[in-house]
């Protein structure tokens, strides 16, 4: 009886200390060589740091970084990097059309138990 008592007691000390551990803050930084783009042509953006899940928003239309309270079908992310994938040194991307926009890359490293997220806003002109 009293070794039954013992590892009830056991279990019961194992279940209620389990701890959640929620992930780290991503540590990500982008970087661009140049904030002027040609349209047309290929542009690159450097990342430094890492994170789990890595999104852009260009600033084009259909693709503006808005709350998440937006209607769906309205922010639409350009997925960069996933969890699974490994560690993404640059990223470029074609602007089509000139003009100006505020393009977000958004960082998140994510668990069971939670998300955080960082987001990097970066002003693109883009000419002829």
């Amino acid at each position: 009886m009293k070794y039954v008592q013992i590892i009830c007691f056991m279990l019961l000390v194992t279940v209620a200390c389990k701890k959640e551990v929620l992930p780290e803050t991503p540590d990500f930084r982008v970087k661009s060589s140049a904030v002027t783009f040609e349209a047309g042509k290929e542009n690159a953006f450097e990342f430094e740091g890492t994170a789990g899940i890595i999104s852009f928003y260009s600033g084009e239309t259909g693709r503006e970084y808005l709350p998440e309270t937006a209607p769906d079908g309205i922010n639409k992310a350009i997925p960069v990097k996933g969890n699974s994938d490994s560690r993404l040194q640059k990223y470029t991307y074609t602007y089509a059309v000139k003009g100006s926009y505020k393009a977000f890359f958004v960082a998140k490293n994510a668990s069971i138990y939670g998300t955080r997220e960082v987001v990097r806003e970066i002003s693109v002109t883009v000419t002829d």
